[in-house]
């Protein structure tokens, strides 16, 4: 069975996202992480476990419980852990499923390039997400059948 590793920290996305991809592709494993840390430990234990990474760019450093607030906001959480697969030779292929359109001063398309230039190994594409469209579910659903199938 492949497995999937789903780094996202806002839970309705994270249970739209797994509801599609568990109707989608019901023959892989959805394994899911809430925060920078959480997924940073384990891609770098596990990530021979995964044929892909769903991530998300912005996240909080800690997981959310109930004795933890969950740390601090970190909007480029999901570069550092794409620079860090990168440092590590971590091969496993990763898209990147946003909300947003623009990252720090660039647009979503100028920061696809920069991520293409910067983590050619791992960084395969983006998926612009919208609770209130459903056309990220196409998208997404190309973009993994071109990187496993």
């Amino acid at each position: 069975m492949l497995k999937i590793l789903l780094v996202e920290d806002y839970e309705e996305k994270a249970k739209n996202i797994k509801i599609f991809l568990n109707t989608e592709f019901p023959f892989m494993d959805v394994e899911w992480r809430t925060s920078y840390n959480s997924a940073q430990e384990e891609i770098y234990d596990n990530y021979e476990e995964y044929a892909l990474i769903l991530l998300d760019m912005s996240m909080s450093t800690y997981d959310l419980t109930a004795d933890a607030s969950g740390g601090q906001p970190e909007p480029s959480a999901g570069q550092y852990i794409l620079e860090g697969m990168f440092l590590r030779n971590i091969p496993t292929p990763v898209i990147v499923v946003t909300m947003y359109n623009v990252f720090g001063r660039k647009e979503l398309s100028a920061f696809d390039e920069e991520l293409k230039s910067k983590y050619p190994q791992n960084y395969k594409s983006y998926v612009f997400y919208s609770s209130q469209k459903s056309d990220w579910k196409e998208h997404l659903k190309r973009q993994i059948k071109t990187i496993l199938l």
